[in-house]
């Protein structure tokens, strides 16, 4: 999972979360995200290329998902 925080306009910091996530997993995550952010998250499908060497954050499963508040 990769969590990092970033300024916005206003001196605010807010958190930038990112998971990498497999099927099974991919409602824990954007469960996760949005409890975090009480926003909806992002969910883009990782492409072939980046899905051979992404691991789940969770399991050790090959990801197919990225939730993201971005």
């Amino acid at each position: 999972m990769f969590i990092t925080l970033c300024r916005i306009k206003g001196g605010e910091q807010v958190e930038k979360i990112r998971i990498n996530s497999c099927e099974t997993h991919i409602y824990r995550a954007l469960d996760e995200v949005t409890a975090k952010t009480e926003n909806f998250p992002d969910m883009e499908k990782i492409y072939t290329e980046e899905e051979l060497s992404t691991v789940c954050d969770y399991c050790a499963q090959a990801a197919i998902y990225v939730v993201s508040n971005t």
